[in-house]
């Protein structure tokens, strides 16, 4: 769901999250988001006293265990080089702070 040109509307654990995106990376973003609600509640399922965040970190360092054992398409590396890394990171940490604003 979209609420202007650059703002998406994400459902992620039963939470809203208001996500400023540019119009060409709104359907990536809003399938990780389905993606990442997927994760988030099959963890919750089987650890129902964890708390929400506690859940995310768990999910987190799945998906990073995942990427780092998946060779680089470029030459067998890891896929995580450090520009990639920042990229996102910068991504995350613009995300977190809109939804702590939000």
């Amino acid at each position: 769901m979209t609420d202007d040109d650059n703002t998406v509307l994400l459902t992620i654990l039963n939470k809203s999250y208001r996500v400023h995106c540019p119009p060409g990376e709104r359907s990536a973003l809003m399938e990780s988001a389905r993606y990442i609600d997927e994760r988030m509640y099959r963890i919750q399922r089987r650890g129902a006293s964890l708390d929400r965040e506690q859940i995310a970190v768990m999910v987190a360092l799945n998906i990073a265990n995942e990427l780092l054992q998946k060779p680089s398409a470029e030459g067998g590396g890891s896929p995580l080089d450090d520009a990639r890394l920042v990229e996102l990171e910068n991504k995350l940490d613009r995300a977190l702070g809109e939804a702590r604003s939000a």
